[in-house]
């Protein structure tokens, strides 16, 4: 049998993140991020789907990713939509 693919590199993403974190990391730290990771590319792609429809787009365009995302504060913009983290659906 055949070894499997993996996603990602798991040592280096866990290294990235001690880095940038200076704190030790769990032990599946790594796979809640990649999870994480690709619930937000869903999402976004999702309403991006949505977005290039309703402007008679035949497919997902730069265009209709920007017109869905937009840079801000949480605090400040929250009645605006859903946010995560900074990024904010409108």
């Amino acid at each position: 049998m055949a070894a499997a693919q993996k996603l990602y590199p798991r040592s280096t993403i866990k290294r990235i993140i001690k880095a940038h974190s200076k704190r030790n990391v769990s032990k599946n730290v790594d796979v809640l991020i990649f999870l994480d990771y690709t619930l937000f590319l869903q999402h976004l792609i999702r309403e991006a789907s949505i977005q290039a429809k309703k402007t008679g787009e035949k497919g997902i365009t730069a265009r209709a990713v920007r017109k869905v995302t937009e840079v801000g504060d949480c605090a400040l913009d929250s009645d605006m939509g859903r946010c995560y983290g900074r990024l904010i659906w409108v």
